[in-house]
């Protein structure tokens, strides 16, 4: 099976998950990554806006007083911009809720840490992951090599593989919460 052949098969057993059980799984997870938050000492979160089947981290918004950034992507690259209003974020390319333009940009510093909340279709157990195929976040992780990164993927437990058939491109995750 190749790339695009795991691509396809978990976004179908993604979709397929309950509305129950991801509802369950995505606040499970949504507890983790707060209590990581909580046991660190970041100074920012990287999050990003759900698409209707991955997993909800929205609730992590909500219970943290630290800045936050989420995604916005052009053809060619992604950044990150801080949101402090969920009114902020407006449906953009791919048809996912983006911040609007008026929100700053995030520019890390070096002796500053931060973690980045990760989405994937699925993940392995080495923290590699499958996307959509664009490669924004290995793009995006790549120029910021030197800063300060914790990097965390969340999935869905069924969507947890053995190998996502990673490459010398792929940024592997420091951690896979499922």
């Amino acid at each position: 099976m190749n790339k695009q052949e795991l691509r396809i098969k978990y976004s179908d057993i993604r979709k397929n998950i309950p509305d129950e059980k991801r509802k369950e799984e995505s606040f499970e997870i949504t507890k983790e990554l707060l209590k990581l938050i909580k046991e660190n000492s970041f100074s920012a979160v990287l999050l990003y806006a759900p698409k209707k089947y991955e997993v909800d981290v929205i609730g992590v918004f909500e219970e943290i007083n630290i800045p936050i950034y989420f995604p916005r992507c052009t053809k060619e690259e992604m950044n990150f911009y801080e949101v402090d209003d969920l009114s902020k974020l407006q449906l953009g390319n791919f048809n996912v809720r983006e911040p609007e333009e008026s929100c700053p940009v995030f520019i890390p510093k070096e002796n500053e840490k931060y973690l980045i909340i990760v989405p994937g279709i699925c993940f392995d157990k080495n923290g590699y992951r499958i996307g959509y195929g664009k490669g924004y976040y290995d793009k995006y992780l790549s120029k910021f090599m030197t800063y300060d990164f914790c990097k965390v993927g969340a999935c869905f437990e069924e969507c947890l593989i053995e190998d996502t058939l990673h490459d010398r491109f792929d940024i592997k995750t420091d951690k896979v919460i499922y």
